[in-house]
């Protein structure tokens, strides 16, 4: 309830008496409908029985009075004729008029009633009594008793007697129904004020029992919303002076308790707000957000002083640290590549993989290329690719670049550095297994020996290189360079060392081809001598034999 205390006080009791005149009311309403309904009984329904019985009581004394002035009555003016008379002038009139007056009051939820009433009154009026009108105007001397046809109107036909008898019989029918109909309608009425006056006896015990508990659960409810929240708040301060902070929030609403809990919460988180900071700074973070409780907040601007203190002290010490990571890292990557230079040196395609990988791999590039001048002939200097490294993939690749060509061929010709973070879309392109895309950043390294250029490291990646990342490649490149040009010496002395001794050894072979060509030369003449002589025995041999012959 976020309300005043005042204000709360004034609700409940408020309350108390707005239950007590909705009692009121609905005491108030029940007694009027009882009266209302006692009313329409009484100064309805019941006259209008009285009357019906009366109707009822009138329509059946004219059927004596009739049967009286046909078979009995032949005197004129009897007690009988003149109160049939009377019955036709004035009583029946006074009582149909009577009960037309109260049928206005009867409920309109039974227009039957009505409908028969009106239809009782046309019935009598339109057929009975203008037949009793008949009788008695042709039943007027001695000698109109003798006629059989007026008296054949009363006399019996049947059980029920003649037409007039039946006529009336179906009329009382009729008011019997409407009499019937009036007595359940006085009967539930009266059965719904004892039910009224039932309901009303148990909506004043349950009334009387709702009130009791409401007062109840109010005064409960105020006692509970005062002293409640000041117990709890009591409990908190004493658990916070001994340096327990609570877990939970106070409830917070607008009367003073209200107020009293929530610059309770608001210290408490403040005070958890400094517990979290503190750890955070004790643990290293000093990034950590933290807003004072005001401008005159001593502690809360003292601790943001200490965190800006032991924040640059960290940063200081971090940066220290990075510079000898740094370091560090250089060295380390001097040392491999010492090593790598020292064992390859005298196959420059070995050379240059060994390079152009680790190259990659040490600096997280990812993709690279070395290229080395060609200078057999000397009037036609070229770079040419030596290896080719990329996504742990070794690239065999074939690329020929002229002097003063692309970023390769400018490189060499200014003997400078290129690094570049916006590459053109067609120059160079990492291909993974995700298929092909730019890199962020490309560095081109010349390889410079005595101001003498062997060739050109190129690398690229997605990443940006940092400068003590490009120095580190710049200071080995020197060293690069001086391994190209002593494996390039190597393989030149190792290329001319192999020429001679393979001009050795073909002079070599040449002197013995030579010597088995003379032997096979005098191994020839000799079989051609022994030819000869066998040729001339058989020429001697022929002649012997032609002589022989001729003889």
């Amino acid at each position: 309830m976020r309300f005043k205390i005042a204000t709360k006080i004034i609700i409940a009791f408020g309350l108390i008496t707005l239950s007590v005149i909705v009692y009121a009311f609905i005491i108030s309403n029940a007694l009027q409908k009882s009266r209302e309904l006692n009313d329409r009984i009484s100064n309805v329904y019941t006259p209008s029985l009285s009357f019906i019985n009366d109707l009822y009581s009138k329509i059946s004394d004219s059927r004596m009075l009739v049967k009286s002035w046909v078979f009995i009555d032949k005197i004129s003016d009897t007690p009988d004729k003149l109160k049939l008379k009377k019955l036709h002038a004035t009583d029946y009139t006074y009582v149909m008029d009577t009960l037309k007056s109260f049928s206005t009051m009867w409920p309109e939820e039974h227009p039957e009633q009505k409908a028969l009433l009106f239809a009782i009154d046309s019935a009598i009026k339109d057929t009975l009594f203008l037949k009793h009108q008949y009788i008695m105007d042709q039943l007027n001397n001695f000698e109109s008793y003798d006629d059989p046809f007026i008296v054949f109107e009363v006399t019996p036909m049947t059980e029920e007697g003649g037409e007039v008898m039946v006529l009336t019989q179906r009329i009382l029918n009729k008011i019997e129904i409407l009499r019937n109909e009036l007595e359940d309608q006085v009967e539930k009425g009266r059965v719904e004020m004892v039910d009224t006056f039932n309901n009303l006896k148990n909506r004043i015990v349950i009334m009387a029992i709702v009130l009791v508990v409401v007062a109840l659960i109010i005064g409960a409810f105020t006692i509970d919303s005062l002293a409640r929240p000041i117990n709890h708040t009591k409990n908190i301060l004493l658990k916070m002076s001994k340096g327990i902070l609570p877990k939970d929030k106070l409830t917070e609403g607008s009367d003073e308790i209200g107020q009293m809990a929530k610059a309770l919460n608001l210290l408490v988180q403040a005070l958890k707000d400094i517990f979290n900071f503190s750890l955070d700074i004790g643990k290293g973070n000093f990034n950590t957000d933290f807003k004072p409780l005001s401008d005159e907040d001593v502690l809360g601007h003292s601790l943001l002083e200490m965190r800006n203190e032991l924040k640059k002290a960290a940063d200081e010490n971090e940066k220290r640290k990075e510079e000898d990571n740094q370091r560090n890292w250089a060295a380390q990557g001097v040392a491999k590549f010492s090593d790598i230079l020292r064992k390859s040196n005298d196959n420059l395609e070995d050379l240059s993989y060994e390079i152009i990988s680790n190259m990659v791999k040490y600096t997280n590039s990812n993709q690279g290329g070395m290229f080395i001048v060609n200078d057999t002939d000397r009037d036609h200097l070229f770079l040419e690719m030596s290896a080719c490294y990329a996504y742990d993939r070794k690239k065999f690749l074939t690329r020929k670049i002229e002097i003063g060509e692309g970023l390769v061929g400018r490189c060499f010709q200014e003997k400078e550095k290129i690094f570049l973070t916006e590459i053109p879309n067609d120059y160079i392109k990492i291909t993974s297994g995700l298929g092909d895309d730019n890199p962020k950043c490309l560095l081109l390294i010349p390889l410079v020996y005595n101001d003498v250029i062997y060739g050109i490291i190129e690398i690229a990646s997605f990443n940006t290189y940092r400068d003590f990342e490009i120095e580190f490649i710049e200071r080995i490149s020197e060293s690069i360079a001086a391994t190209i040009s002593s494996t390039k010496a190597n393989i030149q002395t190792t290329m001319l060392l192999e020429q001679s001794q393979q001009q050795a050894e073909e002079m070599a072979s040449q002197e013995e081809e030579m010597r088995q060509n003379m032997e096979e030369l005098r191994a020839t003449q000799e079989q051609s001598a022994r030819r000869e002589e066998d040729l001339k025995h058989e020429v001697e041999e022929l002649r012997k034999r032609i002589k022989e012959l001729t003889e």
